[in-house]
């Protein structure tokens, strides 16, 4: 029993540590605390003492650990355990409790055969989603449209959509990030990018990622917002490139109507031009000239 005559005297200024808690589990499901706590500053101090129990405050016969400051308990089951320490002089004189640890153990052995596995003994999904789907881009002034379908894969998240202005990105922390959108399988997906500098070319690099972290980074696609008041340039379509058609714009080309009046008018002429120069007989069989 403790001597709480002398109680007083041992300072309670004990604080046990939580250095590190391990779980060793073996068939019969042993498991080993190691403690480590702060040293009591009292200079009567002989040894110290460690309590645990099952229930907070609750605890059996102590273990006594003499002077030092750190000590493994063993051969503990499955289940909550709660720690406490207290320090003791030459004449059995103990001090108060320390703070109160906790540390669980829980059961990660192979499962018996029959029985479902636990989820984290579950093998690691490690492979990716499929790309998104028909990645295109079209140009706007100042303004791109991205559009995509999202993989058919049940376990896809979601996409990362990250562009440049002189290359495609190379990977996921390369270039700027224009979001992260969410999403399900097969879902048709749209987003607009506004505020661009025209006449320059964006490259875009859509990755899709499922649940468990698992990346795909190889649809591309490109275009250069241009002005549509004024005399834009070729326009490269989304998903790697396209052409486009210009017209000269200050140049009147004739039209189908216009085109068809030129032989009439000079038909007109030709005919002024000859009844001025010949004239019929009165008979109507021959030309006289004048």
């Amino acid at each position: 029993m403790r001597n709480r005559s002398k109680r007083q005297n041992i300072p309670r200024a004990l604080c046990l540590v939580l250095l590190f808690l391990f779980c060793k589990t073996s068939p019969a499901f042993a498991g080993d605390a190691i403690l480590s706590w702060t040293p009591n500053t009292d200079s009567d101090v002989a040894g110290y003492k460690v309590y645990y129990g099952t229930v907070s405050r609750h605890y059996g016969a102590p273990i006594t650990v003499g002077n030092q400051t750190a000590y493994t308990v063993t051969g503990l089951g499955l289940g909550t355990y709660y720690f406490a320490l207290t320090a003791y002089d030459a004449a059995g004189n103990e001090s108060a409790f320390s703070n109160e640890i906790s540390k669980t153990f829980f059961d990660t052995s192979a499962p018996v055969s029959g029985n479902t596995p636990p989820e984290d003994a579950q093998p690691s999904d490690m492979t990716p989603p499929a790309d998104v789907q028909h990645f295109s881009a079209v140009p706007g002034d100042r303004e791109i449209t991205l559009q995509w379908i999202n993989p058919p894969d049940v376990d896809f998240a979601g996409v990362l959509i990250r562009y440049r202005t002189d290359r495609y990105p190379s990977g996921l922390n390369d270039g700027e990030l224009l979001g992260d959108f969410k999403g399900e399988p097969n879902q048709n997906m749209t987003t607009v990018q506004s505020g661009l500098e025209n006449q320059v070319t964006y490259y875009y690099s859509a990755s899709s990622y499922d649940s468990h972290g698992n990346y795909q980074s190889t649809a591309h696609a490109s275009a250069s917002p241009f002005s549509t008041g004024g005399n834009g340039p070729d326009q490269p379509t989304a998903g790697g490139g396209g052409c486009a058609m210009r017209f000269p714009q200050k140049e009147n080309l004739p039209g189908p109507a216009q085109a068809a009046e030129i032989p009439l008018l000079l038909g007109v002429l030709l005919f002024m031009l000859l009844k001025r120069r010949f004239r019929w007989s009165s008979t109507g069989c021959c030309i006289r000239f004048r």
